[in-house]
């Protein structure tokens, strides 16, 4: 796609939430002004506890991305390889991996719509069908000086959401959405510097590693490794809960992903030794 379809797009996108009514964001929810009035509420997980602990081999020290995958697996990608790595949860182990590229910096990885999609640093996404030799790479052609870092999918508009850690506007972040069916990339959520500090979030420390969407809720949930916190904003772009991550449990968190039921597994990078991923329990 070329980089001025992007432009315009963003630019659509952003003259319908600048109008004084109602608008409908990207995901069909009601919005007004780009603002919504959910309250915070406290984060559904106990972040502190987790149920389980996955020590990952050393081809997983430095995990960059999570995503769920089958019953009781895991899909992990690290930041210099591009390969998709299995982890079974039963088995404790990587079960199988499947290479889809060169040396490059790879921050997401994402299970939709009977492919592998990872991430690289400047937008590119690849595609894949699990252990295919044809791999496919798609140029996101994002603004100039943007890095990205986490993936998700959201199963009820059948797109994939960028995260944003990194871009040349000092006040804003963003969320860029890649639309399966379509093929289009456009901006689907930004997030100003006064919404997150009116929640009490550091904006110069909001810098998503990893991103995830709540299976139920359909809430976003952000996870930085420079501020070590998660930060879940509702579909209207509302924070609705953040937590600050204990820095001697999460060494370096970079992944996150959710199974079907809620269940929440968060990985960190291993800084020296060993990466690990942690679960925690779906909450009622």
């Amino acid at each position: 796609m070329k980089k001025s379809q992007v432009v315009v797009l963003a630019l659509l996108c952003f003259l319908g939430a600048c109008t004084g009514k109602k608008s409908k964001d990207d995901t069909g929810n009601q919005a007004v002004n780009g603002e919504a009035t959910a309250e915070k509420q406290p984060l559904a997980y106990d972040l502190t506890t987790p149920t389980r602990r996955f020590t990952l081999p050393p081809d997983l020290e430095e995990i960059s991305g999570l995503s769920y995958y089958k019953d009781n697996q895991l899909l992990c990608v690290q930041d210099e390889k591009a390969v998709a790595y299995i982890y079974d949860l039963k088995k404790e182990a990587v079960t199988d991996s499947s290479v889809f590229g060169g040396y490059g910096d790879y921050e997401g990885i994402e299970w939709a719509k009977g492919e592998i999609y990872t991430l690289k640093s400047n937008g590119d996404l690849y595609h894949f069908k699990p252990f295919s030799k044809e791999i496919a790479r798609t140029p996101t052609d994002l603004p100039a000086k943007t890095e990205v870092e986490g993936l998700a999918y959201d199963a009820e508009t059948e797109r994939l959401l960028i995260a944003v850690k990194e871009n040349p506007k000092k006040n804003e972040k963003a969320v860029y959405t890649y639309d399966i069916k379509t093929k289009v990339v456009y901006k689907g959520l930004t997030i100003k510097d006064d919404l997150l500090t009116q929640a009490g979030v550091p904006f110069n420390k909001f810098k998503p590693s990893g991103l995830a969407v709540h299976p139920k809720t359909g809430d976003l949930y952000f996870l930085t490794s420079v501020g070590k916190m998660v930060v879940v904003l509702n579909r209207k772009g509302k924070v609705v809960a953040t937590e600050a991550l204990d820095p001697k449990l999460y060494r370096q968190p970079e992944g996150i992903c959710f199974a079907p039921d809620g269940t929440l597994y968060i990985a960190s990078e291993g800084d020296g030794k060993p990466g690990y991923i942690l679960e925690f329990a779906n909450q009622p």
